[in-house]
């Protein structure tokens, strides 16, 4: 007799009730973890008869704990999912699950495991190109697949999400919304106008933006948010603006300013 059938014997033997319970330290260490590989599988693909493409439609927790494997998943302080990755390896993605365990997304390694979950759908499961994330990443796009979940940890802010993901890649007035009082703060509307003025457009001085800027630049760059928040949609608002910042920095722009964004305030 194999390991392996000799550690599905015993399960067999717990399952039709021949035995009340498995050996002491039967799961401990990685030898445990491999009985456990070993029973996993069999418990699904023969004894439940589920094929390995439906594990995620028809396999939950009751599943594991409803057929005496409660206490070996315990003794490594595993969920069904860790469970089910521990026998298939990198086969299944936590969210291709009906339901993942209590307390799956809290703590640390939740939010982690938070952002992970997001990287995998963006870049796995939906391919989204990394320039258009700003405008696919929205409050419908985390109930559409299954993310509302995590949406809590992150202040309920797709912002706040993508920069746990890819840190300091995107503006937060590039997101259809920004936090609250965001354009009530100066410093933020100066690095938006900045950015949107010198980076995107392309202006070399704040002369030539009082010159050429129109209102079709906020729509094209969609920068609407701004001119509607921080300047009431009149653009003799933004050129007055303008006019304080060649009054008070007539040489701008300069290279690496140093970011003062205030997300908070």
């Amino acid at each position: 007799m194999t390991e392996k059938e000799m550690v599905i014997r015993i399960y067999r033997d717990i399952l039709e009730g021949n035995k009340a319970r498995f050996p002491n330290h039967f799961f401990v260490g990685e030898q445990g973890k491999k009985y456990l590989a070993y029973i996993t599988r069999y418990l699904i693909e023969e004894y439940l008869g589920i094929s390995i493409s439906q594990i995620p439609h028809f396999v939950s927790a009751k599943t594991f704990w409803d057929h005496r494997l409660r206490h070996p998943a315990q003794i490594h302080g595993w969920n069904f999912i860790d469970m089910i990755q521990n026998a298939y390896s990198d086969t299944f993605h936590p969210l291709e699950f009906k339901q993942v365990s209590h307390g799956y997304w809290q703590g640390d390694e939740g939010c982690q495991r938070a952002i992970e979950a997001v990287r995998y759908v963006i870049e796995v499961k939906r391919n989204i190109p990394f320039q258009e994330i700003p405008m696919k990443i929205n409050h419908h796009f985390f109930k559409q697949n299954g993310l509302t979940g995590i949406f809590g940890l992150f202040e309920d802010s797709p912002y706040q999400v993508i920069q746990a993901l890819y840190p300091n890649q995107f503006k937060p007035w590039e997101w259809s919304t920004v936090p609250m009082n965001f354009w009530k703060q100066e410093k933020n509307v100066l690095e938006a106008m900045e950015w949107f003025l010198f980076q995107q457009i392309g202006f070399s001085s704040y002369q030539e933006a009082i010159q050429r800027l129109s209102p079709k630049h906020f729509t094209i760059y969609r920068m609407t948010g701004l001119y509607q928040m921080a300047f009431d949609q009149r653009l003799y608002k933004v050129k007055q603006w303008i006019e304080k910042q060649i009054g008070q920095r007539p040489s701008y722009p300069q290279k690496n300013i140093k970011s003062t964004l205030c997300l908070d305030c």
